[in-house]
């Protein structure tokens, strides 16, 4: 019977491991099955949503100025629509879970609909007319295309939070199988270990003879638990004095998480005061444009008057040949007429050389005047494309004011982040403390354990002594059995707590103050990323920001 307890130990043990094992491999083979595939298909339909996005509004952009490039984008918003596609597929393929399909259906039936009107999108952007381009950006900026693709966006957000749900409690339920499974199997080795000790005593009762052998091996067995306790309080020590230096290190941690705090929150400042002079130089760069725009309608105007002076300058010359052939005739007429006509052709050659002198300086105006219109054109030329240069500048100014606002924004988050994590680490400071507790009063109680096992080492000799007949065996034994029972009681000490030390070497974050007044203009404009706004050119050449929040 006795040599049978061990077999029905170990069938328990094995038993309770086969249990957990299968709980376990369950909760695995569902990770593989159902979460893992869900998620890659998940991410890729994501993926490609914002990909559709990003390259619609970059081929848009680029389709009057560079219709290669436009193409470009084009091509891949048709690989990134064939991703989704295939995503969608995966993704229905696989095994929902627990209210998945419920969340899915919101907008599986959009599924045709939004491909239907990605494909027209699509198309319109081929085209690159300026009336595929007004649909193309009808439909990118609120129209039922921008509609769906948020649609999606929103309904994944809710299954993303599903599968983390779902990970946490397949986390959960790891631990506590292997806690259960842990427990058993103490209870059951302990138990196990409890009945055979008391079936060797009985047997040691019983057969005498072979107590001997069994106290030397007892007696050996317990020289190494008395060892094996040593290490173990030295363990505890050292547990002790790593925890107090872990704890004196969270401390440090949380006073550098408390500076960096400080300069996040200055930082988050400095960003909203960069973010009111970049809409300050936003608000004079579109005053600027707007003054080049007038300057260039007056070079126009000034070019078209000098071009109607030329024409009058024209008729000026014309009239002068004219004067200038009647002059001659005259004086021919004059000659003709003898002596009473000289005084008529003195008249007719003051007249001729006048026309002359009326000719040559209509040339000399005219010559003049060709030579101001064409600076007048090279002057409209270039206060053209000052007009082209102050369009780009005032977008880069959008751009860098977006991006300050948005800078802003996310330091504020930066800073509650921060502070939540510094709350998060003063409460491990408080766990780092009591662990250190907890490994002091470990170490305590080892030390007491080596007492009794030192104690039970000599009970154990006491017993051989008896067992091998020496003289006065039976006092020996009685005095050890009231020893044991002395022993018993067991000592309590008090808790200690660990001095913890001191923090020092803290790393403080000391913010320049002279950086908030040094304000310096744009110099780089940095690109837009997926779901910033972008420059969106529209009909009358200016440009406007479009809205993109769907992606």
């Amino acid at each position: 019977m006795a040599a049978c307890l061990p077999v029905v130990a170990l069938a328990v043990v094995i038993g309770i491991s086969m249990h957990a094992s299968n709980k376990l491999g369950s909760l695995l083979e569902d990770s593989y099955t159902r979460m893992i595939p869900n998620m890659d298909s998940f991410i890729d339909i994501m993926s490609a949503r914002s990909s559709l996005g990003y390259y619609f509004w970059a081929a848009y952009s680029n389709a009057p100025t560079n219709p290669e490039l436009s193409k470009e984008f084009v091509n891949k918003a048709k690989d990134s629509l064939k991703e989704f596609k295939e995503g969608v597929a995966k993704y229905e393929a696989a095994p929902f879970g627990v209210d998945e399909e419920k969340l899915y259906n919101e907008i599986k039936g959009n599924n045709q609909r939004f491909y239907d009107l990605t494909e027209q999108v699509i198309a319109a952007l081929e085209k690159g007319d300026s009336e595929s381009l007004k649909f193309a950006y009808s439909q990118m900026a609120k129209g039922e295309w921008h509609t769906l693709a948020d649609k999606i966006k929103k309904t994944f957000n809710p299954i993303s939070d599903f599968y983390t749900r779902d990970g946490k409690e397949g986390l959960q339920t790891q631990a506590e199988v292997r806690a259960f499974s842990k427990n058993l199997l103490l209870f059951t080795g302990l138990l196990a270990m409890f009945t055979i000790f008391s079936i060797l005593m009985w047997i040691a009762y019983r057969v005498s003879n072979s107590v001997g052998d069994v106290a030397a091996k007892l007696s050996d067995s317990t020289g190494q638990v008395t060892q094996a306790i040593e290490q173990l309080s030295a363990a505890g020590h050292s547990l002790s004095e790593s925890s107090t230096e872990s704890a004196a290190s969270l401390e440090e941690t949380v006073a550098s998480l408390e500076e960096m705090t400080s300069m996040v929150q200055m930082n988050s400042d400095h960003a909203r005061e960069a973010a009111a002079l970049a809409q300050t130089s936003r608000d004079s760069a579109e005053k600027g444009e707007r003054e080049i725009k007038t300057l260039v309608e007056s070079m126009q105007g000034i070019s078209q008057a000098s071009k109607k002076i030329e024409e009058i300058i024209h008729v000026i010359d014309d009239i002068a040949f004219q004067t200038n052939l009647l002059a001659l005739n005259a004086a021919v007429e004059a000659a003709r007429a003898g002596e009473q006509g000289k005084g008529f052709a003195v008249v007719a050659d003051a007249v001729r050389t006048l026309a002359q002198k009326s000719a040559e300086a209509a040339k000399d105006i005219t010559g003049l005047i060709k030579d101001s219109v064409s600076k007048i054109e090279k002057g409209t030329d270039i206060a053209d494309k000052s007009g082209v240069v102050m369009q780009d500048i005032v977008s880069s100014v959008k751009k860098v004011s977006d991006l300050a606002n948005e800078i802003a924004s996310a330091s504020s988050e930066q800073t509650s982040g921060i502070q939540q994590i510094s709350k998060a680490m003063n409460q491990l400071d408080q766990g780092a403390q009591s662990n250190a507790a907890s490994s002091e009063e470990i170490a305590s109680t080892s030390e007491e354990i080596s007492s009794q096992a030192v104690q039970m080492q000599q009970l154990t000799e006491t017993l051989n002594e008896v067992v091998l007949g020496t003289s006065g065996g039976a006092d020996v034994v009685e005095k050890a059995v009231s020893k044991k029972k002395d022993a018993a009681a067991p000592v309590v000490h008090a808790e200690k707590k660990p001095v913890l030390a001191k923090a020092k070497n803290v790393v403080k974050f000391t913010p320049k103050k002279e950086a908030a007044k040094n304000k310096t203009a744009a110099q780089e404009v940095i690109p837009f990323d997926e779901d910033e706004s972008s420059a969106v050119p529209v009909a009358n050449g200016r440009g406007d920001v479009g809205d993109v929040s769907g992606f």
